[in-house]
C-alpha cells in the first residue's frame, strides 16, 4: 500500500511538466461491486505513457455510480477495466437489436429516448404460430449503446433499455428483424 502511494506521489511530483495528463486517482479503498461515489476518486496530473489505460479526469461523471469490477486500492490510478457496467434501474432490462439501414434515425446515439415500433406480426413454426407482438405496437425505451453493423450493411447494432414487462416481446420482435426505432425527443 505504501509503495503504491509512493509511486503515485513520485509520478505526480517528480514527473516532467510536458506530457502531463489529468487522470483519476482512487482516494480510498473500494471493494469489488461497490458503486463508485464522487469522493472515491479525484483528478491528478501525471506523466504516463499514452499506452497506459488510465481514466481521464474529464470522464469522472461516467464512472461515478458504476460498480468497481475489482477491489480498488487507495492511491492507485483508475483504469477503464477496473470499472464495471452501469447498473440498470430497478425494473429495467437491456435488449439488443441488429437494425437495417432505414430502421433508425440518422445520428442515433446512446442516451436517445426512442419508441421501439414492432413493424409486423411474427409467427412461424419455431414459435408455434403465436404472434410475438402485434404489428404497430410500440414500447418506450432509452438507447444504451450504438455500434456499426456488419461492414457495408449501413445498419447498426443497438441495445435499448426497456421496462421488464416489455423486454420479452421486444427481444422476440428484434430477433425476427421486425423493429424500428423512432426518436422521441431530445437526449
Amino acid at each position: 500500500m505504501l509503495v503504491v502511494v509512493c509511486v503515485a506521489v513520485f509520478v505526480v511530483v517528480g514527473g516532467r511538466r510536458d506530457g502531463r495528463r489529468e487522470v483519476l486517482l482512487v482516494t480510498r479503498a473500494v471493494p469489488a461491486g461497490h458503486l463508485l461515489a464522487v469522493g472515491d476518486v479525484r483528478a491528478v496530473s501525471v506523466v504516463a505513457d499514452p499506452g497506459v489505460d488510465l481514466v481521464p479526469a474529464g470522464r469522472a461523471a461516467e464512472v461515478v455510480g458504476r460498480p468497481a469490477a475489482v477491489p480498488l486500492m487507495a492511491g492507485s490510478f483508475l483504469s477503464a477495466g477496473s470499472v464495471g457496467r452501469r447498473l440498470l434501474p430497478e425494473g429495467a432490462r437491456l435488449v439488443g437489436a441488429s437494425l437495417k439501414a432505414g430502421a433508425f434515425p440518422p445520428g442515433l446515439a446512446a442516451g436517445d429516448r426512442v419508441s421501439v415500433l414492432v413493424t409486423g406480426d411474427t409467427a412461424g413454426p419455431s414459435d408455434g404460430g403465436v404472434s410475438v407482438a402485434p404489428a404497430g405496437s410500440s414500447v418506450d425505451g432509452v438507447v444504451a449503446t450504438v455500434e456499426e453493423g456488419p461492414a457495408g450493411s449501413g445498419g447498426l447494432v443497438v441495445s435499448v433499455q426497456v421496462g421488464s414487462g416489455d423486454a420479452d416481446r421486444v427481444a422476440r420482435a428484434a430477433a425476427a428483424g421486425q423493429v424500428v426505432l423512432v426518436l422521441r425527443g431530445s437526449r
